[in-house]
């Protein structure tokens, strides 16, 4: 028969049980994520993920292979300076490619410039440039380039 009465958070969450142990695990990898993300370069930190860390080895997952060819680059100083900071016993990184991570990142992307305000506004400078152009340009390009011109603020 079954142990179905509910617990006690506090128990739940005690040394030693199996949610304790996850929740413990979950927090490591969280701040080995910011370690890493501090030491990759910016364009870099959307294009990866800590997947896990076991047996001396990081295992990161990448968006794309141009990517991970990109981190590569960065492994030694990133190795070297990981042992450093929170893990002297890394060893080496395993790296698995995950489109999803790219996909992820490009939905965010999209819906932070959905929202974004659109500036149509063409300087002074631009619109003297076009004019310049138009003076060379046939006809009908140099039509559409005056129009152009005169949205200039």
């Amino acid at each position: 028969m079954r142990d179905n009465e509910p617990k006690m958070l506090t128990n739940l969450l005690s040394q030693g049980s199996l949610l304790s142990q996850i929740h413990e695990r979950t927090l490591a990898l969280s701040q080995l994520a910011k370690v890493v993300d501090e030491l990759l370069p910016t364009p870099l930190n959307q294009q990866y993920r800590v997947a896990n860390y076991r047996q001396g080895v990081l295992i990161l997952e990448v968006s794309s292979a141009n990517w991970l060819t990109r981190i590569k680059y960065e492994q030694s100083n990133l190795i070297s300076a990981i042992r450093k900071k929170i893990l002297p016993s890394l060893s080496s990184i395993q790296y698995k490619i995950n489109p999803a991570i790219a996909t992820n990142y490009s939905q965010s992307v999209n819906f932070f410039d959905k929202n974004a305000k659109i500036n149509n506004v063409i300087t002074i400078q631009t619109a003297k440039y076009l004019n310049a152009v138009a003076e060379h340009a046939p006809e009908k390009l140099k039509k559409q380039l005056i129009k152009l011109a005169n949205h200039a603020k």
